[in-house]
């Protein structure tokens, strides 16, 4: 059976704005690992900040999604966040994806027992099969039950509650009915993706709508969406200088230097620092096909032709991938 090449290229920029070259990340930025599924798990992160220390401050998990009548711990369900897996500096918040406000209750109690300060609960995710069974982002334009979830929940846990956002699911109406909502409650933080869930990754970042936005909310902004280069982000910070934390997802697995590029931390030869990575992953990483996965988004970073992707994409052991990424980095 062959494997179905789907390559990643970034689709959209945010608007073309000329910067200096300067260093506008500062010592109160910080940089968030964004939660890639199956991708961003704690072999990712531990390799990550083993090759690229101090680059990435925070990173939220893959998320934990509810297991309906079977809700008690197991540490296949929580391996990504067990302590003796995560060797990492980088500060860990786990993420639940659900809509079941005694199951989300369960997790954020046994996430709490781990030793973690923080959760995240993602109503943003616009995948078609999470917003089928009406979770994620299909959640938004339900802003009454998504009141009744949060306030529920956050009656019944210790543990710091945090969201994770669209514009909405069709219509920017839904986060300006969800504002009240977040002002109310003690959500620690909002993470924001300025799309809607129907334009998934397509259109270009609302970056006028997210402006309005965040200044009728009284939290803690997280900008997420389409920072691809160091030029992105500078423009971004420029025109959003009160916001501190910026989350970074394709950009980073297209090139897994962007964050040290962002902080301006230097190295000396940016292609044996992929390696690096690349040795890293393969040690603990034993799918092949999560291998190809990861090179779908490295090579675009490393400007690979479409013939080496398609001989990289052609291997059927890891072997024969290590040795052919050895060959051509």
């Amino acid at each position: 059976m062959g494997y179905e090449l789907n390559f990643l290229y970034p689709k959209v920029k945010v608007e073309n704005t000329f910067v200096f070259n300067t260093r506008l990340w500062t010592s109160k930025d910080k940089l968030i690992m964004a939660p890639m599924h199956t991708l961003t798990g704690y072999v990712f992160r531990n390799a990550f900040d083993n090759i690229f220390p101090q680059s990435i401050d925070k990173a939220i998990t893959p998320f934990i999604s509810l297991t309906h009548g079977n809700l008690e711990f197991s540490k296949r369900k929580y391996s990504d966040l067990l302590k003796e897996n995560n060797t990492s500096t980088i500060e860990i918040i786990p993420q639940v994806l659900g809509n079941d406000p005694k199951g989300i209750i369960e997790v954020c109690n046994t996430v709490f027992q781990l030793g973690y300060k923080e959760i995240n609960w993602n109503i943003g995710c616009p995948n078609q099969r999470v917003m089928k069974k009406d979770r994620g982002a299909a959640l938004l334009k339900d802003t009454l039950r998504i009141e009744r979830i949060i306030s529920e929940v956050i009656e019944k846990i210790q543990i710091q509650f945090s969201i994770k956002i669209r514009l909405g699911d069709q219509s920017k109406e839904d986060i300006y009915r969800l504002i009240p909502i977040i002002n109310q409650y003690p959500i620690n933080n909002v993470i924001i993706h300025p799309r809607l869930a129907i334009d998934s990754y397509e259109k270009a970042v609302d970056l006028d709508s997210f402006e309005d936005v965040i200044k009728q909310i009284n939290k803690r902004i997280v900008y997420n969406g389409d920072i691809f280069t160091k030029e992105d982000f500078s423009t971004l910070k420029l025109r959003f200088p009160q916001i501190n934390d910026w989350m970074i997802g394709r950009g980073l697995l297209f090139n897994p230097l962007l964050p040290s590029e962002i902080k301006s931390i230097e190295y000396v030869d940016k292609k044996e620092r992929i390696l690096a990575f690349h040795n890293e992953l393969i040690k603990e990483t034993k799918s092949l096909n999560k291998f190809k996965e990861y090179w779908n988004y490295f090579a675009v970073g490393l400007s690979w032709s479409q013939e080496k992707l398609n001989l990289l994409f052609q291997t059927q052991t890891i072997e024969e991938l290590d040795n052919l990424v050895k060959n051509n980095i």
